[in-house]
């Protein structure tokens, strides 16, 4: 190619960036921030999973701890139409990358592979792994170590969860991991014998041990998760959507040490294991070796 057809393709590809961002009247787009605040509307993305984002069997509102972080987070600012929509926990962020959503409220656990998909907004809860078991925990399953030297114990995980990623890490064989659509297949299976423990994140698990159908099943405590990362929670928006996320996390950040955020915490019966530490931030988890 010759420098001219270089420079050419430059300036080709500089008009395209611009026609992008600019109308046919040339004012400058309208971003997804400045439309929401707009609107007062934003569509958010959940799959239906207590205690993350879930619609409330009674009254068939949208609840869980995310939304109403969102809906605490966005009141003042005149945003007051939270259009939720259920999906699996899977489709969350391809709905999202896709225009589906304005944000995904669900529980992810901002991990340096989904951070290359995803913006994340500040962390906003800290969620260790946790182990579910029937009563009496009669493996005696104390940890992933206990798990990966012990050739009769089968643990079921999530389909794309960061448990299995750091049950691999930990020397658990993925022959010895039975993976799981949705939590109620991974309940059922500890049920029914196939497998000898259920990992989940630790709020997940204390949302379901408090609900109802959890007669025969507790938490393996203590669970020692050796060098595993510690996972941390966020909401999810665009990589684009700059402006959106800055404002939400301003708004969070408002939040954060008030008597209503502590409302929040109580109300899904998260205490000082699920508060993040100070100084944790979403680069420095987006960044971090496994």
């Amino acid at each position: 190619m010759t420098t001219q057809a270089v420079k050419w393709t430059g300036l080709v590809g500089i008009a395209t960036a611009l026609l992008l961002t600019w109308d046919a009247s040339g004012a400058s787009a309208e971003t997804t921030g400045e439309r929401v605040m707009r609107e007062g509307r934003i569509v958010i993305g959940i799959h239906n999973r207590s205690p993350w984002g879930y619609r409330n069997e009674k009254t068939g509102e949208p609840t869980g701890w995310h939304p109403d972080l969102l809906k605490a987070a966005f009141a003042d600012l005149g945003v007051r139409n939270l259009e939720f929509q259920v999906t699996e926990f899977g489709a969350l962020i391809p709905g999202l990358l896709a225009g589906r959503f304005d944000a995904v409220a669900s529980g992810l656990a901002i991990t340096p592979e989904r951070c290359k998909q995803v913006a994340f907004g500040a962390p906003d809860l800290q969620a260790p792994d946790a182990a579910i078991v029937l009563a009496g925990n009669p493996k005696n399953i104390h940890g992933y170590a206990g798990i990966a030297a012990h050739d009769d114990i089968i643990m079921g995980g999530g389909r794309g969860s960061v448990v299995t990623t750091n049950a691999k890490a930990a020397g658990v064989p993925e022959s010895r991991m039975l993976l799981f659509p949705d939590i109620e297949s991974n309940l059922s299976a500890l049920r029914a014998g196939r497998i000898d423990t259920a990992l989940m994140a630790s709020p997940t698990v204390i949302g379901l041990l408090a609900g109802k159908g959890a007669e025969g099943l507790e938490r393996a405590a203590p669970f020692d998760v050796g060098k595993a990362h510690t996972n941390f929670a966020a909401i999810a928006f665009r990589q684009e959507d700059v402006d959106l996320r800055a404002t939400y996390d301003a708004q969070l950040t408002k939040l954060k040490g008030t008597a209503a955020f502590a409302d929040i915490m109580r109300k899904y019966g998260f205490g000082e294991p699920e508060t993040v530490p100070p100084g944790i931030t979403t680069e420095d988890l987006c960044n971090r070796k496994p």
